[in-house]
């Protein structure tokens, strides 16, 4: 495993939105106009608008503030000055079979509102209730750490993913990856050149295989651990997981001191030279997404980094010694429509600054609240029959429930 240490610092945040009725705050109120505009042309209608309410909340007070949008998503509100976070989330029926199966949404966070009648504008999504069909989500993610004895090595964090749909899929091609910007960060640079429509990576692990080497059943899981061991046999790891009936692992080779199970299949590590690599960060500052590629042979990865790596521009801060400076460097990205799952990812003390998973794939966040705390996230269950199936309404506040310790099986993860 690699050692990463993050230092960091707590900020104020940068601007996106705001709008509508009035506060009960004594201090002095400024007209703000908000606008929900269809982030795709044509998609929405003034029925669809009908009784959606605006939620602003004051980041610091979490004095909150609500109000009705009218039939074009407008609305205005009288507030005080400050950074607020403003939602609009509902879910509405289906034409199709009359079921809860869109959410309606706005989410912006750390919104600055300084001045008298300030215009703020949010994109507004309609999204599926559901991923059914859409292929492999994280049923389980274990990027906490156990606490080890203050060791700043975590290789008992693991995935699982989760085949929700009713056909069978093939893992081989499925990727991992984890995104290059830090949750707590300002916006780089390069931040909007990217978002929405493709995430910055740092790396990404792949399930290997010609395209239909490993089926996976309708309802059955695929665990990728990061180190395929009893890590309740090491000592200073007491409620830690026996990963050895993992089906893959993470090895990072013997220059790092990892250690390889040879009886668990390795995953294919990709990694970008101008980022941070790829590892899990034990307080969520990197978030995980999932994408699939046809197959997982070599040459399929190594043409997707081809073509999915580009040139962007970095500040390099300034020093004692030095003048700050702008650099060219290489990004690695995925497209969000190629993005099957993500989970939005942080802690407690830092939050998320900036969103570094698109609302389109996960509306929510996951919080830990702190390093080596065993803190799993895990999708809420869904059960259908004797069947277990896992919430995925694309809103990690809401499908994802925190466990304190992890789900400790036995060699044969798909017995349990």
């Amino acid at each position: 495993m690699k050692n990463k240490i993050f230092f960091f610092l707590m900020v104020a945040l940068a601007p996106f939105i705001a709008s509508c009725e009035d506060d009960d705050d004594e201090d002095k109120k400024i007209t703000v106009n908000f606008s929900a505009q269809p982030r795709v042309s044509g998609s929405f209608n003034s029925d669809m608008f009908d009784g959606l309410e605006a939620v602003f909340t004051e980041v610091r007070s979490q004095n909150s503030t609500s109000c009705v949008l009218d039939a074009n998503g407008r609305g205005t509100v009288s507030i005080s000055k400050g950074i607020y976070n403003v939602v609009v989330d509902k879910s509405i029926k289906s034409v199709v079979n009359g079921a809860d199966s869109i959410f309606i949404s706005v989410l912006l966070e750390n919104i600055t509102i300084s001045e008298d009648n300030q215009m703020v504008q949010g994109y507004i999504s309609a999204l599926p209730a559901s991923g059914l069909s859409k292929g492999f989500i994280f049923s389980e993610i274990f990027f906490n750490g156990e606490q080890n004895s203050g060791r700043m090595m975590h290789p008992d964090q693991y995935i699982v993913l989760f085949n929700p749909t009713s056909e069978v899929l093939y893992a081989d091609g499925v990727s991992i990856a984890v995104t290059h910007h830090i949750s707590w960060w300002d916006k780089k640079l390069w931040y909007d050149d990217f978002y929405p429509n493709r995430v910055p990576i740092g790396g990404f692990v792949t399930i290997p295989g010609n395209g239909t080497e490993h089926p996976v059943q309708p309802g059955e899981k695929v665990v990728i651990a990061f180190t395929a061991i009893d890590h309740s046999s090491v000592e200073g790891y007491d409620h830690a997981v026996d990963l050895t009936g993992a089906d893959f692992e993470i090895y990072n080779g013997p220059e790092s001191n990892d250690v390889d199970n040879p009886d668990v299949p390795n995953v294919i590590i990709t990694e970008n030279g101008d980022s941070y690599g790829f590892f899990f960060q034990p307080r969520g500052y990197v978030s995980p997404l999932i994408f699939k590629l046809k197959d997982g042979k070599k040459a399929t990865i190594e043409s997707f980094y081809n073509e999915h790596i580009s040139s962007a521009r970095e500040v390099v801060a300034a020093t004692d010694s030095t003048e700050e400076t702008i650099v060219d460097i290489q990004i690695l990205s995925v497209p969000t429509s190629d993005i099957l799952d993500g989970v939005q990812t942080s802690d407690v003390p830092q939050d998320v600054k900036t969103r570094v998973i698109p609302e389109s794939v996960d509306r929510g966040k996951f919080l830990v609240n702190g390093c080596h705390r065993q803190e799993l996230a895990i999708r809420k269950e869904i059960h259908v029959g004797d069947a277990i199936y896992y919430q995925d309404t694309n809103n990690s506040s809401e499908d994802f429930v925190m466990q304190k310790g992890q789900n400790s099986y036995p060699l044969g993860w798909r017995n349990k």
